[in-house]
């Protein structure tokens, strides 16, 4: 249960996260941030912690082409397989001022404005619908509308941009 966000604007992509985990009936608030910068990618996840801490400190394979969607589905698919062990939940990744979504049967999807995942992801994408101000403020209320509205999402908030 989580909410991830992320938004395209002005050759940036910001992506946000939540900080809740659950297990059951039972929600926990970490430190943990389910967002960071790995080399050039920004990466949000929803899902296994453990997945998301790989992610965060193994080296990430490097752009080899021009083309960030063949490089998403040739390498860092792969990767991602090779550290998850077991499925996945969904991730957002930006590069290179665009947005993408890796799901669970780790197909690629771009966005061309923005996205969300998790639990909370609806109710993002329907304050992001539309939406005018800074970027950063309207992930924020784009989080901030998934907590209001479902109760595996919980503050603090973080946005990273790359």
């Amino acid at each position: 249960m989580t909410c991830i966000v992320g938004l395209v604007d002005n050759g940036k992509v910001y992506i946000g996260a939540d900080s809740a985990a659950t297990t059951g009936d039972s929600i926990e608030v970490r430190a943990n941030r389910k967002v960071f910068r790995n080399g050039p990618y920004v990466i949000g996840f929803t899902g296994s912690y453990r997945v998301g801490q790989m992610l965060e400190y193994m080296e990430m394979p490097k752009p080899t082409r021009k083309d960030v969607m063949a490089d998403l589905v040739l390498n860092v698919v792969n990767k991602l397989k090779e550290i998850s062990g077991k499925d996945i939940d969904e991730l957002l990744i930006g590069h290179g001022g665009r947005l993408f979504k890796i799901s669970s049967d780790y197909s690629v999807a771009e966005y061309a404005s923005y996205a969300a995942a998790g639990e909370g992801g609806p109710y993002a994408m329907g304050r992001l619908h539309g939406g005018a101000g800074a970027p950063g403020d309207r992930v924020l209320a784009a989080l901030d509308a998934a907590q209001t509205h479902c109760n595996g999402v919980r503050a603090p908030f973080h946005v990273e941009v790359v």
